[in-house]
């Protein structure tokens, strides 16, 4: 039998930019995270209008929510985002518990950007 990859998990090339916790139905404490990476996963699923098929390198922040029985063990996802900034707006508004994020660590937007990301333009001279 072969190893069990869990969310927890991360790949060699992500990261955890973003720590918080949230409450599950107002009562049990659970984590939450946000996992920078340079590779957008596709769903594979050609046959479902969809707009991303395939993998694509560009980053993208990746909600996950942990689990409501095992501290730091995650196991639901909570989407992909282009920026750091629309994935904590979007785990704000997600139904049950948005409200009840609570972010204790966030890297800045400029720190998490990876080798994929374009160069700032910057002023002109």
């Amino acid at each position: 039998m072969g190893l069990k990859r869990t969310m927890s998990q991360l790949q060699p090339d992500q990261r955890v930019v973003a720590e918080g916790t949230l409450l599950y139905d107002g009562m049990v404490e659970c984590d939450i995270r946000i996992v920078f990476g340079p590779i957008c996963y596709g769903c594979g699923a050609f046959d479902e209008e969809t707009e991303l098929h395939e993998d694509v390198v560009r980053d993208t922040y990746y909600v996950e929510f942990g689990s409501t029985s095992e501290r730091r063990a995650f196991n639901s996802s909570g989407g992909a985002y282009p920026t750091l900034e629309e994935a904590i707006v979007a785990s704000a508004k997600t139904v049950g518990i948005g409200p009840t994020v609570r972010w204790y660590r966030v890297e800045a937007q400029q720190a998490v950007q990876g080798p994929t990301s374009p160069p700032s333009a910057g002023p002109r001279p």
